[in-house]
């Protein structure tokens, strides 16, 4: 009815609203695909030291195929995470993203392989999430802020924010699995992402 379409008309954007939003986003993936390609430069190397200090042979052969992983599928793994950027940025900005369980609160120190490796799975993503979202806590006060206005919801929330930390680590996470490699070796790659220093996410959000 006549109601329902104004209301609809009120909450979308306008079209130089929408250009803002298409330029944000094709800014922000540009960076997130230069930055988290240095940082996992750096998760290779701590794979291959920590190979290097184990004395246990399953280990030291599972930090060397993660490795190998990283390196020989390197393009195809960034170019999934860039495509899942993009799609799960321009889904949260049309309101389709799915609402998943939250295991952010979780603890993800002490996780195995298990039993439970579907849980321990976003249990880490969930960690890395915290992680980011710690590091970069003011800067996203600001972003939110100006992605609220631009999507017409002054109160955005960190969580709900379609350039936030959970949809980078989603993207990023989404992009491990398409790896042609075993699941432990993908875990053992998103366990060192959680190790790894993300603060370059920071300067992304500061700019």
């Amino acid at each position: 009815n006549a109601s329902t379409s104004e209301a609809v008309a009120k909450r979308a954007p306008s079209r130089e609203l929408v250009r803002i939003l298409t330029e944000c986003r094709d800014m922000a993936i540009t960076r997130l695909t230069t930055t988290f390609a240095q940082i996992l430069d750096r998760v290779s190397d701590t794979l291959m030291e920590r190979a290097s200090k184990t004395d246990v042979r399953d280990e030291q052969q599972m930090f060397l195929d993660a490795r190998g992983a990283l390196k020989s599928e390197r393009p195809a793994l960034m170019a999934e995470f860039e495509r899942q950027l993009r799609e799960l940025i321009d889904d949260r900005v049309a309101g389709r993203a799915q609402r998943k369980e939250d295991f952010s609160k979780v603890d993800a120190t002490n996780l195995t392989l298990v039993e439970t490796q579907s849980m321990d799975e976003a249990v880490l993503a969930g960690n890395i999430t915290r992680v980011v979202e710690n590091l970069c806590h003011d800067e996203l006060a600001t972003l939110n802020r100006g992605v609220g206005y631009l999507l017409g919801t002054p109160d955005l929330a960190t969580d709900a924010n379609p350039l936030g930390p959970s949809t980078i680590v989603g993207a990023f996470s989404k992009a491990v699995e398409t790896l042609k490699t075993d699941r432990r070796i993908k875990f053992q790659i998103m366990k060192d992402l959680n190790r790894a220093p993300l603060g370059d996410i920071n300067a992304i959000y500061a700019h």
